[in-house]
């Protein structure tokens, strides 16, 4: 109990660094932290393959993808919203958690018949994941290939915004301006 309440609480405060921190990179990496901490609410639940594949899917593959489309983009740090938006973004929050909170409240949680221990093997899952369910697995790559794609066009067009030259893999930045060295040099030499 005391490990479950544990979780809970890191993966509290890590969703809240995610929303709150104005780092987009910061930000990714406090969700992660959370999608981790509901992955260990899931092994303390008793059901580690689905700890698993939130670990595998959306840590692994969703952060990743996020961690890419950060580093293809130019913009890392978020503008300021301004107080308004702040304030229609809490009452929304505060009217979901509240819609939520009355229908757990009022759901039936009563003991319901075991489920035979054949049903959660993982073998079983798999199966069903793979015959039954295996549209969820086609959509999730297309999810990731949208935010790659995404990142990649998001990145060209602010290049092409800026009109400035980008700098070529491996080459290097002395002066921060965004040009190679070869530019830089070349610009010492005209003046």
């Amino acid at each position: 109990m005391i490990t479950a309440g544990l979780l809970m609480a890191v993966t509290f405060a890590a969703a809240l660094l995610a929303v709150t921190l104005r780092n987009v990179l910061h930000a990714i990496f406090g969700l992660a932290v959370a999608l981790l901490g509901i992955a260990g609410i899931f092994i303390t639940l008793g059901s580690p393959f689905v700890a698993a594949m939130e670990v595998l899917v959306y840590v692994g593959g969703i952060s990743v993808a996020m961690v890419f489309a950060v580093m293809l983009s130019t913009v890392v740090a978020r503008q300021d919203e301004g107080g308004r938006r702040r304030v229609w973004a809490g009452l929304a929050a505060l009217g979901f958690f509240a819609a939520m909170a009355l229908v757990i409240t009022r759901a039936d949680f009563g003991p319901d018949s075991d489920p035979s221990e054949q049903a959660w093997a993982v073998a079983e899952i798999g199966g069903d994941l793979l015959t039954h369910y295996n549209v969820v697995f086609e959509a999730l790559s297309l999810v990731l290939l949208i935010a790659i794609v995404g990142a990649v066009a998001i990145s060209r067009r602010e290049a092409a915004a800026s009109g400035s030259a980008r700098l070529e893999p491996g080459a290097i930045d002395p002066d921060g301006t965004g040009k190679s060295d070869v530019e830089s040099e070349q610009r010492g030499q005209d003046a």
